[in-house]
């Protein structure tokens, strides 16, 4: 019988079909956290440990430590073990390394619940820390860094989070290094060994469990497996927050100016020396994009094409970064004081705000707060579920992880608010770092080792901090209160039940007016007072790169557009996205259904008809063009995997060929093309899903059809082409694709390949045979190129949907081997698989059918998957609502590994092979054409063109197959 500390009641809404029960086991100390959620299909579980790294340990040991904990344990040996378990039983596992803790996360089928946890415990119990391992998994450590060094974002973060005193846990590097870990030598091991045994103590430790099974039932079984964690001598976790403060006068009011391929940028830091402070309230004020905001200002001032808040919590102070992406004018001396004197202008405004008007604004916030816990959905997955509770489990009393998790506000402070703001509007508060291209970095005063920075650190002039002073901020203004907090909030019980319904074109049609094609569900399985609308515009075309930026920057300047108009109900719960697709535009609209349909008209107004002017023109373009020639924004296999796409599907593009359309664009000719776009043929349609009614849904369609004022036609979607590497003839292998490419991240030694070995167009038999082969080859891909060869941190092997054709996928990021290398590697791993496929015991084939139909019977989990999944077949026309049901009746009928040897065996002979190779620095020597292959060397754009306009090559077809019938190339 477990001894345990009374219950404690953690604090849910209404609305929240969950049980919860907190217990701390006596025995050990250990905290322990059962979930009962009737819906979950699937159990997770996770672990949170407070390891925070002492002044005299490099926090890079907290990392290494998660890396090796999960490499065998005195139970369970075999390294790999746990992730073949947790791959038989529709499961997974992962783990991240923060300032102040390391988490454990997992999910996994039902049936594997109560092994997975006592596997899981085991790392906890006795871990094997095997010296063997070390040099291996230090190998994926310093992986991890290294992908991490060209993002400069991060290089940002940790440039100003070290300004910080050299004994704060602010100041720490914390992902670890070859050299930062001693090669992983014996001294290493040792003081990984000192580390976990003065950190790994359960007292520090926090459990969590999600499943159907009773809260009882879980805490019983939680007692069995983690019931002999040692409870150790750890003592308790240090708190931060009684240093010294982790920023003093001589840490602050800093400028830090560094070099930069990517966007030019100005990062703000200042802190509040507060663990709890009024978040809700705080973010709001600073982060508001409304009229008189500072957003809007130093935009119309032209000095920002963008500006984003983020509030980092620790247990030393609460960190507010403020960064902005600078216009060529914003990036020049005096547009950076200007920014910051207008900031700070901003600060003092909201310091000197009336008690009063801080109150009604506080209060808003907490109403807000409010409706937005009651009507909470839970994650996605289990994983994400677990591993949020754990975290909040170190943070909060047991009783508020939710409601402090969710941001709720029980008591509103105006005083402190103001206090806080105060503190802040003070310019030697502060500390700035500049990022921006011509920066001489051989001139360089100060060098950071782990990221490779070359940068100056000055405390900030005094004729800065004067004018930061003094500035008046003409035209800024202190925030409304909230003004959309939902008050309608019954839910309604209208359904089209099982499947979306078609209802009639909406509208009337006319000559002017086409309608639209409304589709109807209502309420889905989410009880909830919201709603989500998706509504996708198809626009006739050429399908070119032309189009696409046109297209880009629509969407640019709309948006920007109606930031503006939309930004206070995008503060009460409301959302909207809008990005452009190959063939037109989708439009996706979430939140309370209250104001939901109004959202949904200022939108679409707003965006077929977006005000714009030479500057807003000016603005947009850099800011796309930004985003896409900024290499550093994507991962080396992101670059090839888009490279992938753009090479074999007709209307995907380069990041190349569109940043020189747009360009080139002028506004003339974008102007004639998105008052044209209608007028050529638009189809719309659109999907209701949630607390909406049959004849409000049609009164929405109603009201889109007369904003639209299409043509009586409409558009047909159209569907790019997927280029099948076969030629159509007899030969069993006809030729393989190639693209021999350099690693656009300037400096960047990592490698990255991308293998595509093409299916084709899948009937339901081959899509469950294909499911199961997806599950079955992720592990032994991971285990052969990753563990074992240690080829790269990013190792992924997985079955993918590009268009209508499924291919199997093998991906590797690394510096250890080049791309022809990591080429022949992937080649000896599938042939390896191959062999183990073939011998596969019935038995474990059996394990891998149950982790298939655990996956296709989940149910959604909220409101978003249950969206998706419904409209994705709405939008590329497949109407395959029956899709799961389908692939589960076929796979009761499957009895052996047969048929999936067959599909794999297939899948290698077949010769439809796609392989994108990027050279890192160093390697660039071999972009050269390989023999035996069509090798598209550099921007294949050209090279592509002439394989799509050849008579000899063949396409996939574009539809979806729902039936059991397979259909042809064309």
């Amino acid at each position: 019988q477990a001894k345990v500390a009374p219950e404690v009641a953690v604090r849910t809404s209404s609305s929240d079909p969950r049980t919860f029960a907190y217990q701390t086991f006596e025995e050990n100390g250990l905290r322990v956290l059962a979930v009962t959620d009737p819906r979950a299909s699937k159990a997770g579980f996770a672990v949170s440990v407070e390891a925070a790294p002492s002044q005299t340990q490099s926090g890079s040991l907290a990392h290494f430590c998660e890396h090796l904990l999960f490499l065998g344990t005195k139970k369970y040996p075999d390294e790999a073990s746990y992730d073949n378990f947790m791959a038989q039983h529709d499961g997974t596992n992962n783990a991240f390394t923060d300032q102040e803790r390391t988490v454990y996360y997992n999910e996994v089928g039902q049936a594997g619940f109560a092994e997975g946890m006592d596997r899981f415990a085991q790392f906890f119990v006795a871990p094997l820390f095997r010296q063997e391992m070390a040099s291996r998994e230090l190998n994926a450590v310093n992986s991890e860094h290294e992908k991490n060094k060209p993002d400069q974002g991060r290089r940002l973060w940790e440039l100003m989070r070290r300004t910080a005193p050299a004994d704060s846990v602010l100041g720490r590097f914390y992902t670890g290094t070859t050299e930062s870990l001693h090669h992983g030598d014996a001294s290493a091991m040792a003081a990984l060994r000192a580390y976990h045994s003065s950190n790994y103590c359960a007292p520090r430790m926090n459990l969590v469990m999600v499943s159907n099974l009773t809260t009882s039932a879980q805490l019983a079984l939680a007692h069995q497996t983690f019931g002999d964690v040692p409870r150790g001598s750890c003592g308790k976790t240090r708190d931060f927050g009684l240093d010294r403060p982790a920023f003093d006068t001589e840490h602050l009011g800093q400028l830090i100016r560094i070099g930069s391929t990517s966007t030019p940028s100005l990062w703000m830091i200042g802190l509040w020396r507060y663990k709890e402070a009024p978040m809700n309230y705080l973010q709001y004020v600073l982060g508001y994009a409304g009229p008189g905001s500072l957003k809007s200002q130093l935009r119309k001032k032209g000095l920002i094409t963008g500006l984003n808040l983020q509030l980092e919590e620790t247990s030393a102070a609460t960190l507010v970064f403020i960064t902005f992406d600078l216009t060529p004018v914003g990036e020049e001396d005096e547009g950076i004081r200007d920014i910051a004197g207008n900031t700070f202008a901003y600060l003092r405004l909201l310091a000197g705000d009336s008690r009063d008007h801080v109150q009604l604004v506080y209060e808003s916030t907490r109403n807000m707060s409010l409706v937005d816990f009651e009507y909470a959905e839970v994650p996605d997955n289990a994983m994400d579920a677990v591993s949020d509770l754990a975290v909040a489990m170190s943070r909060f009393a047991p009783e508020d992880l939710l409601a402090a998790g969710s941001g709720v506000v029980d008591q509103v402070d105006p005083d402190l608010a103001l206090k806080l703001l105060a503190d802040l509007a003070k310019p030697g508060s502060a500390s700035m770092a500049v990022a921006k291209p011509g920066y001489n970095a051989s001139i360089s005063s100060r060098f950071e080792p782990f990221y490779g920075i070359h940068f100056d650190q000055e405390k900030l002039p005094s004729s800065w901090t004067e004018s930061c002073s003094s500035e008046v901020g003409e035209g800024l203004a202190v925030p409304p209160p909230l003004r959309f907090v939902p008050a309608a909030l019954l839910v309604k019980g209208d359904s089209a039940g099982q499947r979306p319904r078609l209802l009639q074109n909406a509208g009337r049609p006319s000559q002017q007016d086409a309608g639209v094609e409304l589709w109807w569900q209502g309420r889905g399985a989410f009880p909830l007072p919201k709603a989500q609308l998706s509504l996708k515009l198809s626009v006739p075309g050429e399908g070119s790169a032309s189009e696409e930026a046109m297209r880009r920057l629509h969407v640019a300047l709309a948006s920007e557009a109606l930031e503006e108009t939309v930004e206070d109900k995008r503060n009460c719960g409301l959302d909207f996205q809008i990005k452009q697709v190959s063939d037109g535009y989708e439009l996706v609209f979430v939140g309370y259904d209250e104001h939901l349909g109004k959202l949904l008209l200022d939108v679409v107004e707003g965006f077929l008809r977006p005000g714009f002017g030479s500057q807003e023109l000016a603005r947009g373009r850099r800011k796309a063009a930004d985003e896409l020639a900024d290499a550093t924004k994507m991962m080396p296999f992101q670059h090839a995997s888009a490279t992938l796409a753009a090479v074999t599907t007709d209307d995907v593009f380069g990041r190349s060929e569109v940043v020189a359309e747009l360009r080139a664009v002028d506004e003339a000719t974008l102007r004639r093309f998105i008052a044209e776009s209608p007028s050529r043929g638009l189809r719309a349609q659109l999907f209701v899903l949630g607390n909406v009614d049959e004849a409000a849904a049609q009164g929405l369609a109603e009201a889109v059809a007369g904003l639209i004022r299409a043509s009586p036609e409409g558009a047909e979607s159209r569907t790019g082409r997927l280029l099948a590497a076969d030629e159509g003839g007899e030969a069993e292998c006809c030729w393989r694709l190639e693209v021999r490419m350099a690693n656009p991240v300037r400096g960047d030694a990592d490698h990255a390949i991308v293998n595509a070995y093409q299916y084709g167009v899948p009937d339901v038999p081959a899509r469950v045979q294909l499911l199961l082969l997806g599950k079955m080859i992720a592990n032994p891909i991971y285990d052969a190129l990753r563990t074992k060869r240690q080829l790269g941190y990013v190792v992924f092997g997985s079955l993918a949907q590009h268009k209508s054709v499924i291919e199997l996928r093998v991906l590797i990021q690394g510096s250890r081997e080049d791309p022809d290398a990591m080429d022949s590697d992937i080649e000896t791993a599938l042939a390896n698989f191959g062999d183990q496929l073939r011998s596969m015991p019935h038995e474990e084939f059996l394990n891998w059918k149950a982790s298939l139909r655990s996956m296709l019977t989940r149910p959604d989990q909220n409101m978003a998957q249950e969206a998706d999944r419904l409209w994705s077949q709405i939008a590329n026309d497949g109407h395959c609502f029956d899709r799961r049901q389908a692939a589960l009746n076929y796979l009761e009928e499957l009895h052996s590994v047969e048929a999936v040897v067959n599909t794999f065996d297939g899948l290698l002979k077949s010769g439809r092979k796609v392989s994108v190779k990027l050279f890192g620095v160093g390697a660039q020597a071999s972009l050269g054409p390989k023999a035996g292959v069509i090798s598209l060397v550099g921007d294949a754009a050209s090279e592509k063109q002439r394989l799509f306009g050849s008579e000899n090559h063949t396409f996939y077809p574009t539809g979806e197959i729902c039936g059991a019938v397979s259909e042809a190339l064309v």
